[in-house]
């Protein structure tokens, strides 16, 4: 690997880092709350893992830290996946995606009730993307909490976005959610989130991406709940990066610790 690549994952984790820091600073009054956790991976590279897409498939282990975190005026989200590719790829590169999320709560900063059908708020939501390459992608948009019964959130965000390294623009919907599982003893949730995005420069055709994820709680077996999941996380791509490259899917499996 050469020296710009491992300095461009340095720079871009580094400031992902500074920035989850920045956000765990952020006053958690008014019913705030932080929410930190750690994730290890082990799953395929970002090809079909059913078949020989990008990647072909190679099984490789990732690590991924994650912070959310709720304010008085707002809410934020930031993660780092890091990884190395496959032991056996001596070509691939220490690399690293980062984004963080920040949305400021029109309901909060008003005092004002903004529900109107199955929404709860109104937010205005903005987005940084930061791969290995640092080269980033700015979102801005708006946000749209939802309330639906049984989960602990739900909420779309629909963005105008922006990859500095394409000329253009181009439009993002990002639905997320999370819902809690239980059966006597068992305990759960599932959760995930789908970024649907239309084309940005003449070479981008419209994709989408959904990554599910199903886990167990463990911990609460032996009376400590919320600390360790385990589970499987689930992640398609429909037209690869909208460059041609065919549909890739692949499951991974999950070890997280809240902390």
């Amino acid at each position: 690997m050469s020296s710009t690549q491992v300095n461009n994952a340095i720079k871009a984790f580094a400031w992902g880092l500074a920035a989850s820091v920045a956000i765990a600073a952020t006053p958690a009054t008014a019913g705030g709350f932080a929410a930190p956790d750690i994730q290890v991976l082990y799953g395929a590279d970002q090809g079909d893992f059913f078949g020989s897409g990008i990647e072909g498939g190679k099984l490789f282990p990732m690590f991924t830290i994650e912070l959310a975190n709720g304010w008085s005026y707002g809410d934020n989200f930031f993660f780092s996946d890091i990884n190395q590719g496959p032991q056996y790829d001596t070509t691939k590169a220490i690399s690293s995606y980062s984004e963080i999320h920040s949305r400021l709560s029109a309901g909060k900063i008003s005092g004002k009730d903004m529900s109107f059908g199955p929404v709860s708020d109104v937010l205005l939501a903005g987005e940084i993307d930061l791969p290995s390459s640092f080269t980033p992608t700015y979102c801005y948009g708006l946000g749209f909490d939802l309330k639906i019964p049984g989960f602990a959130f739900a909420f779309v965000n629909v963005f105008l976005r922006d990859e500095v390294s394409t000329k253009g623009v181009s439009f993002q919907i990002n639905p997320v959610w999370m819902l809690p599982l239980s059966a006597g003893p068992v305990k759960g949730v599932f959760g995930g989130w789908v970024d649907v995005m239309s084309g940005e420069g003449p070479d981008q055709d419209w994709w989408w991406q959904a990554q599910p994820t199903l886990l167990l709680d463990v911990a609460n077996f032996w009376g400590s709940p919320n600390k360790l999941l385990m589970g499987c996380e689930y992640e398609y791509f429909h037209n690869f990066l909208g460059i041609g490259q065919g549909d890739v899917n692949h499951p991974q499996f999950v070890v997280q610790w809240n902390l």
